[in-house]
């Protein structure tokens, strides 16, 4: 499945907290426009992106600067160093500013479930639940740890309540398929895959998966077609690579 959307936090709301107001020497740089540019180049060319971050932060930048760095490494898949730093800049973030705080942790939150790290992972999300249960992503992020560590029933009731809070949450319903096909029930995974194709004609994880269930029912040719169509229209994607994994161990099995 693809990476889980990071968010870019409002400028506004790390800029006004006074512990991390700038330095006069750095007064005439416009940290909010600096903030949209080395997030974005954080997603197009990490590289510069962290190494202009801790330029920035020398210079004053503070709490945007950092958190940068912090999506730079990330999408260098540097994950554990990554959610080390978004974990920190929670820490001084202390209590204040509770809605910031979640969306930090979520980060760091998904950035250990990248790592592999599904425990420390799931521990943060635990927490972040208690402060911000009304919010569907947080359901589904902790729901792919849970899948992580292979507890489908329980990642099963994450999901629920994720589609009762939004039930246009394809990622969701999505990772529900996945969820039932590993416990078996065949026919539900197959009805929710329906559904997220018809909320969204091309989904990628959702036509990977139609593809594994198509290859279940020995409709072969069918899940070579789904296959393919995620490789032709995403080759780079993290759908496509499993996709393209899937054809080899069929055509080996068919020989």
């Amino acid at each position: 499945m693809r990476l889980r959307r990071l968010i870019l936090i409002p400028l506004w709301a790390v800029l006004a907290l006074p512990a991390l107001i700038v330095p006069a020497p750095a007064a005439e740089i416009d940290h909010e426009q600096e903030y949209a540019a080395c997030m974005q180049l954080a997603r197009e060319r990490p590289e510069e992106a962290y190494k202009a971050g801790l330029a920035w932060h020398k210079l004053g930048g503070g709490f945007p600067a950092r958190h940068c760095v912090a999506v730079a490494l990330l999408e260098l898949h540097q994950y554990d160093e990554a959610a080390a730093r978004l974990e920190r800049l929670a820490t001084d973030l202390g209590t204040a500013r509770t809605s910031l705080l979640a969306e930090i942790l979520m980060q760091a939150g998904q950035a250990w479930s990248l790592a592999g790290r599904a425990e420390k992972a799931l521990t943060l999300q635990n927490n972040l639940l208690e402060l911000a249960p009304g919010d569907p992503d947080l359901w589904l992020d902790r729901a792919v740890s849970l899948m992580d560590l292979e507890r489908y029933e329980q990642a099963l009731a994450d999901l629920d309540e994720a589609i009762r809070l939004d039930p246009h949450l394809v990622e969701a319903r999505t990772y529900r398929a996945v969820a039932l096909r590993q416990l078996d029930r065949l026919g539900e995974a197959w009805t929710e895959v329906e559904t997220v194709l018809a909320l969204q004609a091309y989904q990628p994880d959702a036509l990977l998966e139609r593809g594994i269930l198509r290859q279940y029912q020995g409709d072969l040719d069918g899940a070579r077609a789904d296959w393919l169509l995620v490789i032709q229209n995403d080759p780079d994607s993290r759908a496509a690579a499993a996709a393209r994994a899937r054809i080899e161990e069929m055509d080996v099995q068919v020989r």
